[in-house]
This record gives C-alpha cells, sequence and structure tokens, in this order.
C-alpha cells in the first residue's frame, strides 16, 4: 500500500489545514520552458519583421514629402541663395516672398473660393434630389434613367469639352460665374447621384412610413430624415467636389475671358510672369497659398472624410 502523507492540523479543531497556494506550485517542466522559449523567440522575429515593414513605409512616406519640403524650401529663398545652393537649406529664412505673392493671389484666391463654393452647391443640390427620386419613387423608365446616368461615367470629361463651351456661349454665360458653375456641377453629377441614390436606396423603408403616419410630406422627410443620416457621405461628396474644382484648369481658361476672374491655379501663371524674372521665391511661395486651402480643409474634415468612405455607402 502507498503511504499517504498527512496534512498539517489545526490545533484548536483538530482539521487538516489547506495547502497554501505556494507550496501547490510546481516548477516548470522542462518542456514547458522550451515552449516558452520558442513563442518568445517568434515574438521577437515579428517584432523585427515589423520594425522592418515600418522603416520602408516611413522611407516610401519620406519620398512622397519631398516635393512638398522642397516646395516650402524654395518659397523661403532669394534669388542669390537659389544661385549658391539651389537644394540646400540657406539662412536667412525670407518669409517677405509670401507677402509679395499675396499681393498678386488675393484676388484670385477669392475667385477660387467663389467657383467652389458655387459648384459645389448647384451640383449638391441637383444630385440629392435626382437620387432620392431614383431612390424612393417606383415610376416607369427609372432603372432606364439609372442605367443612362450610370453609363455617363464611361465618358472621359474631356470629349464634351467642345459641346459644354458651345452650349455656354450660346447661352451667354461664358465669362461669368455661371459658366463656371454649371458645367462644373454638372460633370459631378453621375458619380455624386449613383453614390447618393445607393445611400438612400439602402435605407429602411419603415422610417420613411413612419414618417408618412406622422403627416410628413416627402421633402420634409428628404430633410429630417435621408439629409441628417447622409451626412457622411455628403462631406465626403462635397470635400471631392471642391478639391476638382479648385484645381479645374481647362475650363476656367476655355470660358473665361477677363484675367480679373481666373481662379488660383490661373492666377500662377501671372503671378509666374510678374515676379518669375527677379524674384523666383513669390513664386514658388504661391504655390504654398493656392494649395494651403486644401490643406487646411482636408485637417479639418478628415475624419468625416474617412467615415463616409468606410461607412459602406460607396458601393457600386
Amino acid at each position: 500500500m502507498q503511504s499517504k502523507t498527512a496534512l498539517p492540523k489545526d490545533t484548536r479543531s483538530g482539521r487538516p489545514q489547506a495547502m497554501s497556494a505556494r507550496s501547490t506550485t510546481t516548477a516548470p517542466t522542462t518542456a514547458q520552458t522550451t515552449a516558452i522559449r520558442e513563442h518568445t523567440a517568434q515574438r521577437g522575429f515579428r517584432w523585427r519583421g515589423d520594425w522592418t515593414i515600418a522603416l520602408v513605409l516611413l522611407f516610401l512616406g519620406f519620398l512622397t514629402f519631398i516635393p512638398l519640403i522642397m516646395l516650402l524650401e524654395l518659397s523661403l529663398k532669394s534669388q542669390q541663395q537659389m544661385a549658391d545652393a539651389m537644394w540646400l537649406p540657406a539662412w536667412p529664412l525670407h518669409f517677405k516672398n509670401y507677402a509679395k505673392a499675396w499681393i498678386v493671389m488675393q484676388p484670385y484666391m477669392v475667385n477660387s473660393l467663389n467657383f467652389s463654393l458655387g459648384a459645389v452647391a448647384v451640383s449638391i443640390l441637383c444630385s440629392t434630389l435626382s437620387a432620392y427620386v431614383l431612390a424612393r419613387y417606383d415610376f416607369p423608365g427609372r432603372e432606364f434613367f439609372y442605367m443612362a446616368i450610370l453609363a455617363l461615367l464611361m465618358i472621359p470629361g474631356v470629349l464634351t469639352l467642345i459641346t459644354a463651351f458651345v452650349v455656354t456661349v450660346r447661352l451667354n454665360l461664358n465669362n461669368t460665374y455661371w459658366g463656371v458653375w454649371l458645367p462644373l456641377a454638372a460633370g459631378a453629377q453621375a458619380f455624386q447621384i449613383i453614390v447618393l441614390r445607393t445611400f438612400f436606396a439602402s435605407l429602411p423603408s419603415e422610417l420613411f412610413e413612419a414618417g408618412r403616419l406622422d403627416g410628413a410630406g416627402e421633402l420634409t422627410m428628404l430633410l429630417r430624415i435621408a439629409l441628417p443620416l447622409a451626412k457622411p457621405i455628403l462631406s465626403t461628396l462635397i470635400v471631392l467636389q471642391i478639391l476638382n474644382v479648385w484645381n479645374e484648369f481647362i475650363w476656367p481658361i476655355m470660358v473665361l475671358s477677363d484675367p480679373g476672374r481666373y481662379p488660383a491655379i490661373l492666377g500662377i501663371l501671372r503671378l509666374g510672369q510678374l515676379v518669375t524674372q527677379r524674384d523666383p521665391g513669390a513664386m514658388y511661395a504661391g504655390y504654398v497659398i493656392s494649395g494651403l486651402p486644401l490643406l487646411l480643409m482636408f485637417a479639418f474634415t478628415s475624419r468625416s472624410f474617412i467615415r463616409g468612405l468606410t461607412s459602406g455607402a460607396i458601393k457600386m
């Protein structure tokens, strides 16, 4: 028979005392120690691999920002500093280049802001109404119109430049703000209608039925139900539209004959003609000034922009 080890007894009750947790803890075996070492080695290998990927991505990101860094550096140099060391930092920094560039670029910046806000307002208004009708109304030919709008995405915008210019001239809209707003807004209609129609169609019909029971009309349901739910995707579409209008080069130079109404991207050309020969740093400062509003816009709207992209609303 195997002998049993007697447990120590309590002196007052006579019952055997339970062994403490420390006494029951056993030392790890050789197999357990080997497994722990292998797991630690694997974690260390993955850690080194992650650092390698991080360094590669950091290097690629640095290459991406090199043009921006060089632009900022050149915008703070004088003509003599560029002649001595074009691509190396130089002191002192000439912030007066930005003052010179702002004097020339100020009216063109106002024009770009006017063109962007006007084109976005017209585009979002028309695309929202069209998308809501295509999504919530059932009428003959609805799918045909939707497929026709979808087919417009396959037509390059360059092919419609001549036709749009002829129509603009015949309507006497050339050299006017409407001549810039309407064509640029029309160019974004196909994409915006498809995206918004997909989003409105995905909304539960119970929301609109409840609104009808409460006596709400279609316009009220659009303003009180559909649009508040569509804020993320609307912010994404607005950012994309402003980016496209702000960087539009071909259409303004075609339809505007008055240089005083040129946007900022065309104002840079005039800035280069005025200051390039005697002060090239001011021209580079003009590049920075023209791109600064887009940078600030994305900095303040990046969260809504990413939410609109990842909310599942953009589906084809």
